[in-house]
């Protein structure tokens, strides 16, 4: 079988790109003081050598994650089950898909967009996207309660992202013949990673409780940078361990695999 019918070929792709994706984040924020969202992440490979080239692959492996995600949103690959706590873990994993595939599109965009620019140092990422966007969802019908519900939901994702450090979690999901550093790596990654959504949370409860501007991931880690310098680059160093981490599980995660063309015509079948 063409191993690029596999989702285990698009899932290990996947795990490399989010690593690249953390390790810029991560390196720029521990380097330079530089908050940039993953947005800005994919942007920033634009200037590097070859930076067409490698945004093309980054762009292959972004789009091969969302489809990972969301195969096990929809077909329950790794068995979360279909009681309540599995539901919710599947449509988490449907929501990050949809999040990474919108990374794929800004990857392409960025090729498409020859003199776009890879990212404003030192500013609040994505701020003026995340603005408009905020007035967009505020004025339309119940937009409110969009932005509230936004925020709670990024805030349960948060705390299961501090769980999954604590309880090392992740190591379930590990082959046996991972490096030992993964899990303490990835207990410090996660856990840096959940106190940034924690405040990405805080941001939309914020714009949908009294109209706040809308800021995202990139704004939370310019806000610990200017109140809490040294929590910053413990935060930085977190994501570049947690880069690190999902480069490690492209190697050594458990995916269960799947015909992506069987898939597809399942999705087809209970659709129509």
């Amino acid at each position: 079988m063409n191993r690029a019918r596999r989702i285990e070929t698009w899932a290990r792709l996947g795990y490399l790109a989010r690593g690249v994706v953390y390790l810029i984040i991560g390196w720029l924020a521990l380097d330079s003081n530089r908050p940039l969202s993953s947005s800005e992440a994919v942007k920033s490979v634009e200037a590097m050598p070859l930076g067409t080239l490698l945004l093309a692959i980054l762009s292959f492996g972004l789009f091969g994650y969302g489809l990972y995600r969301l195969a096990e949103g929809f077909f329950d690959l790794d068995h979360k089950g279909g009681d309540a706590k599995g539901l919710v873990t599947r449509a988490g994993n449907a929501v990050s898909g949809l999040a990474y595939w919108g990374l794929t599109f800004v990857a392409i965009r960025a090729i498409s967009d020859d003199k776009q620019s890879s990212g404003e140092a030192g500013q609040a990422a994505g701020s003026g996207e995340s603005a408009d966007t905020a007035r967009q969802v505020a004025d339309a019908p119940g937009g409110d309660f969009l932005l509230i519900a936004a925020g709670l939901v990024i805030i349960i994702v948060a705390i299961v992202q501090l769980v999954i450090a604590f309880r090392a979690k992740f190591m379930d999901e590990m082959e046996p013949n991972s490096p030992r550093l993964v899990k303490p790596a990835g207990q410090l990654g996660y856990a840096a990673r959940g106190i940034v959504f924690l405040i990405v949370g805080w941001f939309a409860l914020r714009a949908g409780l009294s109209g706040e501007r809308l800021r995202g991931f990139g704004d939370a880690l310019a806000l610990v940078r200017d109140d809490h310098p040294l929590l910053f680059k413990l935060i930085a160093a977190g994501l570049l361990l947690f880069g690190a981490v999902s480069v490690l599980m492209a190697r050594y995660r458990h995916v269960h695999d799947a015909d992506v063309g069987s898939l597809a015509r399942a999705a087809t079948s209970q659709r129509f």
